[in-house]
């Protein structure tokens, strides 16, 4: 692998995993990785590593996961395993439904899922003595998710190509929408309800986490508003056009723009002046599970600095672990898109349960704007 760029094989976007995920379930266990991937650097057994057993299955996006993580894993506890299966979901209600299904025992969830999860007492609070390693992540991030492991965020912002729209320059949601009708048929606008209407939120001046039935109803008509000149909403591929030219702007994550941007350098990204609408995610043991041991073990396990770094330069994300960052690829931790200072991070507001009400709020207002 080259340290220097992005390894041969491409990591995975958040668009490639939907993808994916829609084309059916994907069941990966830790042993059929063993031969596909082969270990790295996971040490002998010990005696601890013996006492723990038994399968942990995980709902997890396909592949979102390092290259070595279960196959390693496998090796330090022979007696125990990680099933991975993966389904698309779209809002937060899907995720909570995985969590209330009795089919998993633990979950990638991001602040809002794992917040609505925790209200409703479908989470197992895990005992942090077990997961030592839990301190190589930021306190900041340890502090906004308390469900579980953070693992990962992601900004929404614009991505646009400049030679598409007259070179004219984008700084602002304003000035996305503004371009919208003149390039009619040539943006995309992310097929996620805390994602679109967040960052609607975010052009109109409101909290992202707002739960104003007049403010959403302004967000509602800003959408449909611009909606006869999308191309379309989509959760899979969301930027891929501006690669080849067939769109010239959409409302995308910041590692799949950092993605492309390694395929076009004509591709520009945009944390808009506004600011920007954001999701954390982490590993969440669900109310119902039986496999604790294994699930803090695995948390404790993906929390060694080289773990997460596995992680971490396979799916091309942003990263929670400062810890790991002389192990990431440096097309990573030098990308200024992904390694945000400290101004971009005043301006980014991470996803928060909004309440029964307010949930509901948000997917009724979603559900309009799907259907005009």
């Amino acid at each position: 692998m080259n340290t220097e760029g992005f390894p041969a094989t491409e990591p995975l976007t958040r668009g490639t995993l939907l993808r994916r995920a829609g084309a059916g379930a994907l069941g990966v266990s830790a042993a059929s990785l063993l031969a596909a991937c082969g270990g790295s650097g996971s040490g002998s057994s010990s005696a601890a590593s013996g006492a723990i057993k038994g399968q942990a299955i995980l709902s997890n996006y396909p592949g979102w996961i390092g290259k070595h993580n279960l196959a390693d894993f496998a090796k330090k506890y022979p007696g125990a395993s990680i099933k991975m299966t993966s389904n698309a979901t779209s809002s937060s209600a899907e995720v909570v439904l995985q969590f209330k299904s009795k089919q998993y025992d633990f979950l990638l969830a991001d602040t809002s899922d794992a917040g609505q999860a925790s209200a409703a007492n479908l989470i197992t609070q895990l005992d942090w003595s077990k997961i030592p390693n839990a301190k190589n992540v930021s306190e900041k991030f340890r502090k906004a998710y308390p469900w579980g492991l953070p693992t990962d965020y992601g900004k929404v912002g614009i991505a646009y190509r400049p030679d598409l729209i007259g070179n004219a320059t984008i700084t602002s949601w304003h000035d996305l929408w503004e371009l919208i009708p003149r390039y009619s048929g040539q943006t995309i606008f992310i097929n996620l309800e805390r994602d679109c209407m967040g960052s609607t939120c975010k052009y109109l001046g409101f909290s992202s986490n707002t739960t104003d039935p007049d403010e959403l109803k302004k967000v509602q008509d800003a959408v449909v508003g611009v909606k006869p000149h999308l191309k379309a909403f989509l959760n899979t591929d969301v930027g891929a056009g501006l690669v080849n030219g067939s769109t010239a702007m959409a409302m995308d994550w910041d590692y799949d723009v950092a993605l492309l941007q390694q395929k076009n350098d004509k591709i520009k990204w945009v944390l808009p002046d506004e600011g920007v609408h954001a999701y954390l995610e982490g590993f969440t043991a669900v109310q119902s599970t039986s496999k604790i041991a294994v699930i803090q073990a695995f948390l404790n396990f993906l929390a060694e600095p080289p773990q997460y770094a596995d992680f971490v330069n396979t799916t091309g994300t942003a990263y929670v672990m400062p810890a790991s960052t002389p192990l990431i690829l440096k097309s990573i931790s030098k990308n200024p898109i992904l390694v945000p200072t400290d101004e971009v991070l005043a301006k980014t507001e991470f996803d928060k349960y909004l309440g029964a009400d307010g949930a509901t709020l948000w997917s009724n207002t979603w559900t309009a704007i799907k259907a005009a």
